[in-house]
């Protein structure tokens, strides 16, 4: 069983918006054993749109399209289906009840504009849309499948999950592409191919490969087969995986670096201050995502300028004059005023140089100390970050919080 995915919009294709429904369609066909064997994007224009429906229907069992099926004149996605199909549109009486119920339900009347999301091809179905006026379609171009959801994303997945994934399970060929994520930190990329190289040879079964994202490698491994057999197959991998990387990893799956974070400090019974400069909060921001941090996260300060290093973390002014802002002798004494002003057990300071300017030969821009300090002693370290600003804050971000998780895994 093959699919074709395919995005509609002139924002999509312009850059303007990121294209993520792909993505969630993609893991979903590829759960099932469904494959997809390719991603177009194609513009708010009727023929162009036609034209890919039917290409895609000539190569896949499936046609799964988001966008282009709300009010404005834009939206021609119902036009094109119907072009590919070679039918007329018509009033459908499923989707005009829908929208005259929203309406009512709203105290406003029904625009000839939303009437035209009624306007379906004719012998489509409905795939019903509990939160918005535009209904999905389910059709068929040729002898493929096609499902078209609507683009607005809480929309497109509540309809992705209770509409179009029951229809894809009860067509799937019983067999699944399953995917198992083993996160990582701290370990650079080449080392962790080096390390996996015998599981990422071409063609192996299961396939091993990473990707790269914040400072953060992701081992995935996909495995195909009945269901039982890909279970016992990605167990495997995964017991490999993880006994070479050690310490570097830090979860499976969507677990965020902050999560395991919380986790230990919760498990270890320990509170925790946090001091940034360059990062600008953002390591306090990622903690405070996480549910019942408060009971272990005590406070974060943002001492940006050297004035507020000195009077809100107690760093001497001498101290600065001598190794400047950036050093490990500040980045310490960062650490040990906000452990000492929140009287936490344990923190963690960031000091750094995020650019794109303030850069010298001595410390370029993406040069970032670090500290950890608890009551007994104070840990710190060097890292040179490359990227634009944004990128250097969150690797900065992201090296702390797996310090702090090495830290509190020797504790």
């Amino acid at each position: 069983m093959r699919a074709v995915i395919l995005s509609i919009g002139s924002e999509l294709v312009t850059g303007l918006s990121l294209d993520t429904h792909s993505a969630d369609i993609a893991r979903v066909c590829s759960a099932l054993g469904i494959e997809v064997v390719r991603h177009e994007t194609v513009d708010d224009d009727a023929p162009a749109i036609a034209a890919v429906f039917r290409r895609a229907a000539a190569a896949a069992d499936f046609v799964i399209a988001t966008g282009g099926l709300g009010p404005t004149l834009d939206d021609c996605t119902r036009e094109a289906l119907a072009e590919a199909m070679g039918v007329a549109l018509e009033m459908n009486a499923e989707a005009l009840a829908h929208l005259e119920g929203w309406s009512k339900t709203r105290g406003k009347p029904l625009s000839d504009s939303n009437r035209r999301q009624a306007m379906l091809p004719r012998g489509a179905g409905v795939l019903p849309n509990p939160i918005g006026t535009a209904v999905g379609i389910a059709a068929r171009v040729g002898s493929a499948q096609v499902y078209v959801m609507p683009g607005v994303p809480s929309e497109f997945r509540r309809m992705l999950d209770a509409e179009v994934l029951p229809r894809l399970r009860a067509a799937s060929p019983g067999r699944a592409t399953v995917v198992r994520t083993i996160r990582t930190q701290g370990v650079p990329e080449s080392i962790v191919g080096e390390r996996l190289a015998d599981l990422m040879v071409p063609r192996r079964s299961p396939h091993v490969g990473t990707a790269v994202h914040g400072g953060m490698i992701d081992v995935h491994i996909y495995a195909s087969g009945a269901p039982d057999e890909v279970a016992a197959l990605l167990e495997a991998d995964a017991r490999v995986v993880c006994e070479r990387l050690g310490d570097a990893v830090f979860g499976e799956g969507d677990t965020r670096l902050e999560e395991t974070v919380a986790a230990l400090l919760a498990g270890r019974r320990k509170t925790l201050a946090v001091a940034e400069s360059c990062t600008g909060g953002l390591i306090a921001a990622k903690l405070v995502n996480v549910p019942g941090i408060s009971t272990y996260f005590l406070e974060g300060v943002v001492a940006y300028s050297n004035e507020s290093k000195v009077r809100t973390l107690g760093v001497s002014e001498a101290l600065i004059r001598a190794h400047g802002a950036v050093s490990e002798p500040v980045a310490r004494a960062m650490a040990e005023g906000v452990r000492v002003r929140s009287g936490a057990d344990l923190a963690v300071a960031v000091t750094g140089i995020a650019g794109p300017g303030g850069g010298t030969s001595e410390k370029p821009v993406g040069t970032v100390w670090f500290a950890v300090a608890d009551a007994a002693r104070t840990e710190a370290a060097r890292e040179l970050v490359l990227g634009d600003r944004g990128h250097i804050r969150e690797r900065a971000a992201n090296y702390a919080l797996n310090l702090l998780r090495l830290w509190l895994l020797r504790k």
